[in-house]
């Protein structure tokens, strides 16, 4: 629909100047087929309004029109009149959609990009509460507020407190199972089986004095290779290596090795037991299986004092017989041949070429022996 061409000075609705004849014409001029209606526009410039037919040729109505009668252009008028403001009232509604027609597609619009902004935000929300806990915001610019307010809200209380309950749970497993290792390991280092040297061979060996003793394990050119301090009745472990040449002996009282103390002597499974040098202990050893060495006798208390010597704490040693050399040497090795025998430790340094029955050297296939330390 189009409306052409400025009207003419005079133009109104209660202007009588329309030509009734010509108002309604259709493409072939004769009236009663309307596609056209003239508002009294000048001619050549429109001022008409094409209903779908035909554009109708300019008229001279005007002229026409003084001879039509006065009452047919009156109902005329009021036609065109009623037409007219119809007319008005159909633009007017069209110029409101017009202007109504930003704001509806401006807020549709606004509402889908709400929609798909607020939608972001809940898909990132959704993604992001496993990683931290302040995606709980977002969360509640879900679509549905009240259903994810309290959801996200309830994971938030509980993610709290499960979490402060894992660490009290974690700090106190760590809590009790470390001072558990611990006491093992204290227990390993100076409780009932503390363990020196290194090798696949171990003495597993108890005091059976009433004091705590010192033993030291030394090479073949009398070296210090291990220590292992035991307490009354306390077990430990002393382990030696393969093919090693080596000895153990007690400590005096001040923490000295005297050359006069008695010997474990070791290599391989060749296991003998020696008070050539003294006696300072009553060593003895065994496999378990039938071998055994040493004595666990305790002798020192019969010997003539002119034979014994005495540690710091008391604790006696008999002289030995080592090489024959003095008279002190001589006798103690008498008291104790004649005590003790020679058939399980050795008293003299030729004792191994004794017969059977007297004959000190001893050997196991055993790996491990247990041995006693016990007053001398």
């Amino acid at each position: 629909m189009k409306i052409l061409g400025p009207a003419q000075q005079g133009f109104g609705l209660d202007t009588r100047d329309f030509a009734h004849k010509d108002a309604f014409k259709g493409s072939g001029g004769s009236s009663g087929q309307s596609g056209m209606v003239s508002f009294g526009g000048a001619a050549g410039a429109g001022g008409q309004v094409n209903f779908g037919g035909q554009p109708a040729a300019l008229s001279d109505s005007r002229v026409a029109a003084a001879q039509a009668p006065a009452d047919g252009n009156d109902s005329l008028s009021n036609q065109v009149r009623d037409l007219v403001q119809q007319i008005l009232q159909l633009i007017a509604q069209m110029m409101q959609n017009n202007q109504n027609a930003p704001q509806t597609p401006s807020d549709g619009a606004g509402n889908g990009s709400s929609p798909g902004q607020s939608q972001k935000p809940v898909t990132n929300a959704a993604a992001q509460p496993p990683q931290t806990d302040q995606p709980a915001q977002p969360a509640g610019q879900t679509a549905t507020p009240q259903a994810s307010i309290p959801q996200t809200v309830t994971p938030q209380t509980v993610t709290p407190q499960t979490a402060a309950a894992e660490p009290q749970t974690a700090t106190a497993d760590p809590a009790t199972a470390t001072p558990s290792t611990n006491s093992a390991s204290s227990t390993a280092a100076t409780g009932d089986n503390p363990v020196a040297g290194s090798g696949p061979r171990a003495f597993n060996i108890t005091n059976t004095q009433d004091h705590p003793i010192k033993i030291g394990q030394f090479d073949q050119h009398d070296q210090l290779t291990a220590e292992l301090t035991l307490q009354p009745g306390q077990k430990g472990t002393m382990k030696f290596e393969n093919d090693t040449t080596g000895l153990l002996k007690q400590a005096d009282a001040d923490g000295q090795y005297k050359p006069d103390a008695s010997r474990l002597e070791f290599y391989n499974g060749f296991i003998n037991t020696s008070d050539i040098d003294g006696r300072n202990a009553a060593i003895h050893a065994t496999d378990g299986k039938g071998f055994e060495v040493g004595d666990s006798q305790s002798v020192a208390d019969k010997a003539s004092s002119d034979i014994v010597s005495a540690d710091s704490a008391g604790n006696k040693t008999v002289a030995g017989f080592y090489d024959g050399s003095t008279d002190a040497m001589r006798k103690g090795g008498d008291f104790l041949t004649q005590t003790l025998g020679t058939g399980m430790t050795y008293m003299h340094p030729n004792d191994d070429t004794l017969g059977q029955g007297n004959n000190p050297m001893r050997h196991t296939d055993a790996m491990s022996l247990d041995v006693t330390f016990g007053k001398a």
